[in-house]
């Protein structure tokens, strides 16, 4: 047996790709049999969420563009299912002299 190429790889990708369209529960019932996912995770495996999203907005005049980034991560092992939420909020200094970057302080 040779080594396989590149339309070989292309072709089996291609029959996979067919049979979970032409038959989703077979597929899935193949996969759920023994205990992966189709990206080869283990049933019991999360992988990394992390979210990012933009925006442009207008207040008034005022145009304001913002960034959103968030993940889930554990920060205390005593206390896995508990966390906080960090906001930050940064404006040039040309837009307003009284606002500074970074997180409020705490009160």
């Amino acid at each position: 047996m040779g080594v396989p190429n590149a339309s070989e790889d292309l072709s089996l990708e291609m029959e996979v790709h067919a049979f979970r369209r032409l038959y989703p529960h077979r597929f899935f019932e193949r996969h759920l049999a023994e205990s992966i996912r189709p990206d080869c995770r283990p049933l019991g495996k999360a992988r990394q969420l992390s979210i990012f999203s933009c925006c442009i907005f207008l207040v008034q005049e005022f145009t304001m563009l913002t960034a959103t980034k968030m993940k889930v991560m554990t920060l205390f092992l005593e206390a896995p299912d508990e966390g906080y939420l960090a906001i930050d909020f940064h404006m040039l200094r040309i837009c307003s002299p009284i606002v500074r970057p970074g997180r409020h302080a705490e009160a």
